[in-house]
């Protein structure tokens, strides 16, 4: 079956939710049709005039971007203007542009979780959270031929998790009772006649944000022709933010700590802030601009990496102790594409997945 922009659109809603979006951020398709064939996608932080070019001339059909390209509705397209001229390319080229911004920065293994990998935090938490998934709870009831069959496809389908734990269940063995009219093929019993059988009440827990997804796993693995389920909304939440903070795997001082990101994000522009010498094991990150200094400065961290900060906030950190590492707003997003990149090439068969960021305005040292 041939891979269309809506199939890359759907892989990519798993990877970044759009309800982990902040509101009023426009994620998203920007341009293009859904039905369309995809075999190239080009990733990059953001599709500039040039970047569409790339993608034409490498004959990709679909671009995905971190920073949304329309952030307000175009009222012309007159080529004269640079917008203009970005969505008349697009159209020539017929090349779709998906955009997935503060959806990807929040989302598990997004662009925030890259950089605390790099920091070398271990389990690193959220630094706000913006947004929760409510957690509910399915039972079904299913028979002993089919039991292992269907916790598998739920657990597959992303339910069963609870902490650092996957594939969590529950079952007991129970009497079920079913009388199916002459209309039905029963995968158990006679059509017409009463039958008791032996059935496992099987039990998960999950996001409600998978439960559609859940059910249809479940729906495709059960053997009944008529599955019975229920599902049951559960008080506790899950939370989501932008930013990590952390403890590092090993402590080290401010300088290294620099040194290391810098390299990892391949900044020539860091700058540093505070002393050198200092220790730092607590750590914050965060993804390009609008780091809450009050949040950085009230987790009690040693130390932030983030991509851009202004000169109040920088005040405020040298007064409260913080050491800062600015790496630069694009270097510090850049460094989760290849892995996105990666992830998309895995999932979808037969498309090719490049990262260019090589047409992105450059600052440079003087």
């Amino acid at each position: 079956m041939p891979t269309t922009v809506q199939t890359v659109i759907d892989m990519m809603e798993v990877v970044a939710p759009l309800w982990m979006a902040r509101t009023g951020d426009p994620v998203g398709l920007h341009a293009g049709n859904r039905k369309s064939r995809v075999t190239k996608i080009l990733v990059t932080l953001d599709a500039t005039l040039d970047a569409i070019r790339a993608a034409r001339k490498a004959k990709c059909q679909m671009i995905i971007a971190h920073h949304p390209r329309f952030y307000k509705p175009l009222t012309n397209l007159d080529e004269s203007t640079y917008m203009g001229k970005i969505a008349a390319e697009l159209l020539r080229g017929k090349i779709a542009l998906y955009c997935a911004h503060t959806n990807l920065d929040t989302a598990p293994g997004g662009i925030n979780d890259a950089l605390a990998d790099l920091a070398g935090i271990a389990n690193p938490r959220p630094l706000t959270c913006d947004v929760k998934d409510k957690l509910c709870k399915l039972v079904t009831f299913v028979p002993e031929s089919h039991v292992e069959a269907v916790r598998s496809a739920l657990c597959d389908a992303g339910a069963g998790c609870i902490g650092e734990y996957s594939d969590c269940s529950f079952r007991t063995l129970g009497l079920g009772t079913f009388k199916g009219s002459d209309a039905t093929k029963p995968f158990l019993g006679t059509p017409g006649e009463l039958a008791e059988e032996e059935e496992w009440r099987l039990e998960v827990i999950l996001p409600r944000s998978l439960k559609d997804g859940v059910v249809r796993a479940l729906l495709e693995a059960h053997p009944y022709e008529e599955v019975a389920y229920d599902i049951f909304a559960l008080e506790k939440s899950l939370s989501y933010g932008l930013g990590r903070i952390g403890e590092l795997k090993k402590p080290t001082t401010l300088k290294a700590f620099a040194a290391k990101m810098k390299k990892a994000c391949a900044s020539e522009e860091t700058r540093v802030l505070g002393d050198l010498q200092k220790n730092v094991k607590k750590i914050a990150v965060w993804s390009g601009g609008g780091c809450p200094t009050s949040l950085v400065i009230n987790g009690g961290v040693d130390a932030v990496a983030l991509g851009e900060i202004g000169y109040h906030d920088t005040e405020l950190l040298a007064q409260a102790g913080v050491g800062c590492v600015a790496l630069g707003h694009g270097c510090s997003e850049a460094v989760a594409l290849p892995r996105l990149a990666e992830n998309l090439a895995n999932a979808l068969d037969g498309v090719e997945v490049v990262v260019d960021n090589s047409h992105l305005p450059q600052m440079r040292n003087v």
